[in-house]
């Protein structure tokens, strides 16, 4: 199994794309201020993981007003640098993303855009595009507006230490964090509450709750996988996910009621064979005709021994996301107007939604300032391309999933492995969800007389590698 060796897509972009780019990034922004609004002077803080250190794409600014907040959501304006039909868009669209793991490492920028005039550092001005909403003290939207702005980023936050500074006494020793974010106690206690109050109205409309758990592969000096564990996100990850949410409702919701053409983001329910299980294991009757939303097994696992495989089991099996011209019910959002528009940079699909926007910035909001014909048979290509793009990702992450876990076997196949049995299939072998992240099977003479409690975990000896296509042969111990 030479899974080392697995090809990264090639990071050398065209000399017309990289031209595009070269000149792009010596823009000067001040030429822009005149005809943007300057929102230098606001507090805005950029947000990212203390794991690989990517340039922030997106920032949020929250402030307390007399009937709630208003949040903004800043984006770096990547539309304004790579113009629709250029050498530099085709090359973005035929690349879908930007991917980065041990097996391969891709840009959809070049770097001069996506690391330097695109990304949102602290201290720097950035072209962006704002997104303005006034929200009640329920959560409910009062007004949107968008705004091609110029931004200065006040600060870069990691999530994991803001969490640290959150739990940090006043006789501990964390003096340099307190340092970096004590000017922004407030206005970050501000965004945790905001959350708050979005979260209990997202769940109220019959949102997905489902804690997000990423599993991480530890590995030596020489890049082989010796451990994995499961890690919930962090709570300001969490802070920060709600109010993207929010926008993305929003935003929606605006171009909709507006008649101006967009592309909308939806996702498909587990398959049935998923439900089917997972009703089983949380004692749910689904035999009426309609099947249950998988928020309502979410809801009827929170607080259960099975909260955990449940987490996990939709992670695995939800499918990737569909885009249309047509809003389609969003799992996550409880909305069937949600536009994903956060990651321009490394996301071809957000910047299609971009594109979208600026058309309604340019029309005012007045859908008979555009030409609706044009924009309309714009948005039903661009959402195809969008579908194209999301199939490219979901396939790209399921395969690095796969190529992780199977690697993981390779290297302690003498281990003992945990997993979760599923249900018999017709030829009475059992199917398993290993903890690593493979599929594996137990083969029907095994699984003759196993006797096993759905939803728990048990143990396993690797009998057979499986491959990208075939799952791991597994005994029962």
């Amino acid at each position: 199994m030479n899974i080392q060796n697995e090809q990264a897509r090639s990071n050398v972009f065209s000399k017309n794309a990289a031209e595009q780019a070269a000149v792009a990034s010596k823009i000067k922004i001040s030429s822009y201020l005149s005809r943007r609004l300057d929102l230098r002077g606001k507090t805005i803080l950029a947000f990212a993981s203390s794991e690989g250190e990517k340039p922030s794409q997106a920032a949020i600014s929250v402030y307390k007003t007399e009937n709630g907040w208003q949040l903004g959501i800043h984006v770096a304006d990547v539309a304004e640098y790579v113009c629709e039909g250029s050498p530099l868009d085709i090359e973005a669209r035929a690349r879908h993303a930007s991917l980065r793991n041990e097996y391969s490492e891709s840009d959809m920028l070049p770097e001069s855009l996506a690391s330097g005039i695109c990304s949102l550092r602290a201290g720097a001005d950035r072209l962006a595009l704002s997104v303005l909403l006034d929200i009640d003290s329920k959560g409910a939207l009062i007004s949107a507006a968008f705004e091609e702005s110029v931004i200065r980023v006040s600060e870069k936050c990691i999530y994991e230490e803001i969490d640290q500074y959150g739990l940090a006494s006043d006789t501990s020793s964390v003096f340099a964090l307190r340092d970096k974010y004590m000017p922004y106690t407030s206005i970050l206690a501000d965004m945790y509450e905001l959350a708050a109050v979005l979260y209990t109205s997202r769940l109220e409309r019959g949102a997905l709750d489902c804690t997000v758990y990423r599993r991480k592969f530890e590995r030596d000096e020489n890049g082989k996988p010796i451990s994995f564990s499961l890690r919930a996100e962090p709570d300001s990850h969490a802070m920060v996910r709600e109010l993207g949410y929010y926008a993305a409702t929003a935003v929606g919701s605006y171009m909709y009621n507006h008649g101006l053409p967009c592309i909308f983001i939806g996702q498909g329910s587990i398959d049935d064979y998923a439900e089917k299980y997972l009703c089983e294991i949380l004692g749910m009757d689904n035999g009426c005709p309609c099947h249950f939303k998988t928020s309502e097994i979410i809801k009827n696992a929170k607080g259960s021994p099975y909260y955990d495989f449940v987490s996990e089991a939709l992670f695995q099996g939800l499918p990737c996301a569909e885009y249309s011209t047509q809003p389609i019910y969003n799992l996550h959002c409880a909305s069937d107007k949600v536009v994903a528009f956060l990651h321009p940079v490394s996301r071809y699909t957000d910047l299609l939604a971009h594109r979208a926007i600026k058309a309604s910035i340019a029309a005012s909001g007045n859908p008979s300032n555009l030409n609706l014909n044009r924009h309309r048979a714009t948005a039903e290509a661009a959402a195809v391309e969008a579908n194209n793009a999301e199939k490219y990702i979901y396939d790209a992450k399921i395969r690095y999933r796969k190529l992780s876990a199977l690697e993981f076997i390779a290297e302690n196949a003498d281990s003992v492995f945990e997993g979760f049995p599923l249900l018999r299939d017709e030829s009475g072998a059992i199917p398993v969800l290993l903890t690593c992240g493979a599929k594996a099977l137990i083969t029907s003479e095994s699984a003759k007389d196993y006797r096993f409690t759905a939803g728990t975990v048990a143990s396993f000896k690797i009998v057979a590698f499986g491959t990208e296509n075939e799952a791991v042969i597994v005994e029962p111990i």
